[in-house]
């Protein structure tokens, strides 16, 4: 919209406003005023009716009354003169009383209610009212009569009354003088007032309208004048942003200020035409320096990307064998050791553990920026997480005789995240206090929610940092204690990589520290997701474990083909798995792997991924397509991190080097024992109260060799699966009784009852919240109804996987 557009819109706004408002004021001006002039005019006539009336009374006494002269009693001659004078003007006037002699004056409610209110009060003298007559709005007005001495003439004693009142009255005698006889009553249309001030307003809209729109055009001429030539500035600009011409020209004609304004518009095109030219020259040569070194900036990242694959192979492959031999020396595989040789290989041992975990941070740090990292989101308690934190810890701080406090608000619940990166988050942080905490000494952690974050802080009694270092505290590589004689290891990435995780969840981590008294680590993050971020890959934190080694395999003398190139892998893979009573079958390459798995029957083969010739993916694609060893297990163990990859293409477990003992060998007994169950037939109970529903699970399951135990109440499927102990039970959630939500709630409670998958057959529609109660206590979910024969086959599939997967 044009600016002189504007201008005339806001004129004529505004004007009218102040047309309305006057004309308001008129209005109830003029109407206050014709108000005042009609009830003048009323009181004035009734005045003239009531002299009127005074003057025939006293002529009575000298008028013989009879049939002609009775016409100039007072009362009758009022109405006639009331009822000629509303023929011509409207108003409606009647005489009016509580003693009337006839029905013309019979007083309505209103008359009747004002002569009984003057009748108390003398005083009253007149009384204006407005009100509704025969549906119209009117001004009422009554005017009172009072009884005179020539009044008593008619209105006296009925026996001096003149005989033609006589004859023809029955009411209306034995009035006193001075009392109220009655009234004059008014009634005044209001649409008689309406029409001359209505008329009085239309007058004024018509000349205020006028006006307004004479003022506009004025308005509206006149800015054209002055503002054309601001309008052409605006199209030359306009058009220089759209075409990005600068030869552009406005062309003003004027010699005042606006003309001026052109010629300098005119002025700055040319030198900016000019300045234009000059850029464009810079900004190619520029480019061309840019382009060459983000060439080299490309080459250089693509460098780092392949040192860091080369080295990541190359330095855990050596750490793989280190780690993995000083493991078994430890665990006294191959014989006993003396007392300083067990000291020296477990110096070995936590030496490589100690350079594994600066490797893996280094790595972290590179995927990171990167952004090859990806948080795996998930709800979970943060009492919880810190618990488990503790549990890594608690041992490093019983050495020192610290002292571990947890403080935890009422309001702290659960927390959206990534449940592996908070942990890790904690473990840095915690390790931290109690590495820099001297014996004795106290470390606490709060949690609290503070401005909708979860917000965390570590505190300790430890060394504190010293003012000028406390700005390198998130660098690469610094350390708190860098002095030639360092008393407190580590590699200096801890505190580096926990800054990146948290700024990676949208939180931010800061510290308060007093040299000498300790440390406050503070870290707060978002509650819940606040958006998806996805990059190419994922880490994932290895979890150490103090548990036992699960059992060998009781299948004595099975048979594993590992494929591995590297010698001491796999040396070390051999070592382990035949200490755990199992065969083993080396191959240093994936050429003809089908032919060499039909050879050897392995009931089970390891796999690497880097393999010479041909890669771990291909072999494991030709193991699946054939027939004859598509049913053969296969772990992957490779320093390669694509779990995804490896199960969608049929791995039964993945394994990232390097591994421990424990770990390989829980693995392959875990699928030992899956293969095992897959010897005999799965025994399957079925809880539903329909008979029909079972029947049709029943057949499925049979015709796939599955023995199906049946129950048809909540009560008769749990004394079933706690007498019978079935492989799997397929459980109804509605059923009368004993309900699907107590049935699994019972079994879970039971030592033994507890460790059988639960797949969820039910009709029924799953709420957030019920989904939150099965959450960890079921394998499978299936809606009746809609699901299909390979949906039921297929849930039964994935929890015999789930044996060595989970």
């Amino acid at each position: 919209m044009k600016i002189r557009h504007k201008l005339v819109i806001i004129l004529a706004v505004l004007l009218i406003a102040l047309n309305g408002i006057v004309g308001f004021f008129i209005y109830k001006q003029t109407r206050l005023e014709f108000t005042k002039e009609i009830r003048g005019k009323a009181r004035m006539l009734v005045i003239q009716l009531e002299t009127t009336r005074n003057y025939l009374a006293s002529i009575m006494h000298t008028i013989e009354l009879n049939e002609q002269t009775k016409k100039f009693i007072p009362a009758v001659a009022t109405n006639a003169i009331s009822k000629n004078f509303a023929k011509k003007t409207g108003y409606i006037i009647k005489q009016t009383s509580l003693r009337y002699r006839n029905e013309e004056n019979k007083p309505d409610p209103f008359e009747e209610e004002i002569l009984r209110k003057m009748e108390e009060d003398p005083t009253i003298a007149e009384y204006w009212a407005d009100e509704v007559f025969h549906g119209k709005r009117v001004e009422r007005y009554l005017y009172p009569l009072y009884v005179t001495e020539d009044c008593l003439l008619c209105h006296g004693p009925k026996e001096n009354a003149p005989s033609v009142v006589r004859d023809y009255y029955d009411a209306g005698y034995d009035y006193k003088l001075g009392e109220i006889r009655g009234a004059l009553s008014v009634i005044i249309p209001k649409e008689i007032a309406e029409q001359r001030y209505a008329a009085a307003i239309i007058f004024f809209i018509i000349i205020g309208t006028a006006s307004i729109l004479l003022v506009v055009v004025i308005i509206f001429f006149t800015a054209n004048k002055f503002l054309k030539p601001i309008e052409k500035l605006t199209a030359a600009a306009t058009a220089i942003k759209k075409t990005g011409d600068l030869t552009t020209k406005v062309e003003i004609s004027t010699n005042d200020e606006v003309g001026q304004l052109g010629e300098a518009f005119n002025d700055m095109s040319d030198k900016l035409r000019s300045s234009y030219a000059m850029l464009e020259q810079r900004i190619a040569e520029k480019t061309e320096h840019l382009q060459r070194a983000v060439s080299a900036l490309k080459r250089a990242n693509r460098m780092k990307s392949e040192f860091l694959a080369n080295m990541s192979h190359e330095l855990r492959t050596p750490l793989n064998a280190i780690i993995g031999f000083a493991e078994v020396l430890k665990d006294k595989l191959c014989g006993d050791l003396n007392a300083e040789q067990e000291d020296f290989v477990k110096d070995i041992h936590s030496s490589g553990r100690h350079l594994l975990q600066m490797i893996n941070d280094i790595l972290d740090l590179s995927k990171i920026e990167a952004g090859k990292m990806e948080l795996q989101y998930e709800v979970f308690l943060v009492s919880d997480a810190i618990e488990e934190v503790y549990t890594i810890l608690k041992g490093l701080a019983k050495k020192k005789l610290l002292q571990l406090k947890t403080v935890i608000q009422e309001d702290v619940k659960d927390i959206e995240a990534d449940r592996v990166k908070f942990k890790q988050i904690l473990y840095n942080l915690l390790s931290n206090a109690i590495k820099f905490t001297p014996q004795n000494g106290t470390i606490t952690t709060n949690a609290a929610i503070v401005d909708g974050k979860m917000q965390v802080s570590v505190s300790d009694s430890g060394i504190g940092i010293k003012p000028d270092d406390q700005g390198k505290v998130f660098k690469e590589f610094w350390q708190a204690d860098s002095s030639f004689s360092r008393k407190y290891e580590g590699t200096g990435l801890g505190l580096a990589l926990t800054m990146r995780i948290v700024e990676m969840h949208g939180g931010n981590i800061w510290f308060e520290s007093e040299y000498g008294k300790g440390s406050t680590f503070y870290f707060a993050l978002p509650l819940t997701k606040s958006q998806k971020i996805q990059f190419l890959e994922g880490v994932e934190e290895e979890e150490t474990s103090s548990h036992t080694l699960p059992p060998a395999a009781k299948k004595e003398g099975k048979t594993i083909l590992v494929i591995e190139d590297n010698r001491m892998s796999a040396n070390l893979l051999t070592l382990y798995l035949t200490n755990a009573g199992y065969n083993v079958v080396v191959s240093a390459d994936g050429v003809d792997v089908v032919e060499k798995a039909k050879k050897c029957n392995p009931f089970l083969i390891t796999l690497d991924i880097m393999l010479p010739g041909i890669d771990g993916w291909e072999v494991l694609s030709k193991l699946k397509g054939d027939k004859n060893t598509a049913h053969i297990p296969v772990i992957i163990v490779s320093i390669i991190d694509n779990k995804e990859l490896g199960y969608s293409l049929g791995a039964a477990e993945y394994l990232i080097k390097p591994i421990g003992r424990k770990q390989l060998v829980g693995a392959v007994n875990a699928v030992a024992n899956t293969l095992k169950i897959k010897d005999k037939p799965m025994k399957i109970l079925v809880v539903d109260d329909d008979e029909k529903a079972v029947k049709h699970i029943t057949t499925i399951l049979k015709e796939k060799g599955s023995d199906v135990l049946k129950a048809y109440s909540g009560e008769a499927g749990i004394n079933l699966a706690l007498e019978m102990h079935p492989d799997i039970i397929i459980l109804d959630l509605m059923m009368p009784g004993i309900s699907g939500f107590e049935v699994m709630e019972r079994l879970k409670a039971h030592p033994v009852a507890k460790e059988i998958p639960i797949i969820i057959c039910s009709a029924k529609d799953i709420t957030a919240e019920e989904k939150r109660e099965l959450n960890g206590n079921i394998l499978a979910l299936i809606k009746k109804g809609s699901h299909t024969e390979e949906d039921l086959l297929l849930a039964i599939r994935k929890i015999e996987q789930s044996h060595h997967k989970g």
